[in-house]
């Protein structure tokens, strides 16, 4: 297993090189000029732009700046914010707390809601609770995000003001009005990955449910309680961890929208302003934050494997 852990973590450096690479060839891709961002388009010279370009480093062919880049970032330093003018890590950290808080948060949901929902609706095949889960997955999955965040605000909102329609309120200021502010994002970004990991869990149960082993236990007068949790569910988790993981990433990525719906000062809609701006710093590190978390959390995913089944090995 140790072996397995190094080739794993060597190979970590690779993609992460990859991904720093494509990251930073699509922000020089897209169109705009930081510069012209920064000064305005009305009477202002060329010259003032190619001053403005000079002192951020965007005279200097690509690969200049991508190398000059590089060998900050792989320092920890990723440089300092167009607009923000303060260091890019600086700014990432005070943001990533209310990033983290809504993906936990979905992922928390996810596990307590379609887990349950996955293996009852494996333990009641083709029955009327099967097909009623499954046609909440199947919503769940094509509904966007966004659209169901609308729904969302102008019901519980504005309609019922049950919960307020955006902002953030930190941990500081107390728990309640937190969770109150953090509720509705959590929930509409819960339901994609609630659909997701319901149909991916009654899957792996059917799968594991026709197996051979289980059809002994059931003879041998095992209830079936045990027969569903102890043995099939076991054998299952390796499956769903996976599903668990990409879950996770996704909570990641897709705070992108949520924030931007519900107007919540996270990562993702930092990103998102920063795009707007041109600001390729903090398009950069906070995309390559973000990328990080999720090959880490793909690592620690692989390396659970042996502690959940023993009989995974990785040769």
């Amino acid at each position: 297993m140790l072996a397995y852990i190094i080739k794993r973590v060597l190979a970590f450096i690779p993609t992460m090189f990859i991904v720093v690479t494509i990251i930073f060839i699509l922000t020089r891709v897209v169109p705009g000029d930081p510069a012209w961002v920064l000064v305005g388009h009305q009477g202002v010279t060329i010259e003032k732009v190619e001053q403005v370009r000079k002192e951020l480093g965007l005279d200097k062919p690509i690969v200049v700046q991508y190398v000059s880049w590089l060998s900050r970032a792989i320092k920890g330093d990723l440089g300092n914010s167009i607009f923000y003018k303060r260091p890019v890590i600086e700014i990432i950290s005070e943001k990533f707390f209310v990033t983290l808080s809504l993906a936990v948060g979905a992922l928390l949901l996810t596990i307590i809601i379609a887990l349950p929902l996955g293996i009852l609706s494996a333990t009641k095949h083709n029955t009327i609770v099967d097909n009623i889960s499954m046609v909440f997955a199947v919503l769940g999955v094509s509904l966007p995000v966004f659209w169901i965040g609308f729904l969302f605000i102008i019901l519980f909102a504005v309609s019922l003001k049950w919960f307020p329609s955006s902002g953030y309120e930190p941990l500081t200021s107390g728990f309640i009005p937190w969770i109150k502010h953090l509720f509705l994002p959590v929930v509409s970004l819960s339901l994609t990955q609630i659909a997701l990991l319901t149909r991916i869990t009654r899957s792996s149960m059917l799968e594991i449910l026709g197996q051979d082993y289980i059809t002994t236990a059931r003879a041998k007068g095992l209830s079936e309680r045990t027969v569903i949790y102890k043995h099939a569910l076991k054998n299952a988790l390796v499956t769903i961890v996976t599903i668990v993981g990409l879950v996770f990433a996704l909570s990641l990525g897709g705070s992108v929208l949520v924030e931007n719906v519900f107007a919540i000062p996270g990562l993702g809609r930092l990103i998102v302003t920063a795009a707007v701006r041109r600001d390729y710093p903090m398009v950069q590190g906070g995309m390559l934050y973000l990328t990080g978390i999720a090959l880490v959390i793909n690592l620690v995913v692989d390396i659970s494997y042996t502690l959940i089944n023993p009989r995974v090995t990785y040769k």
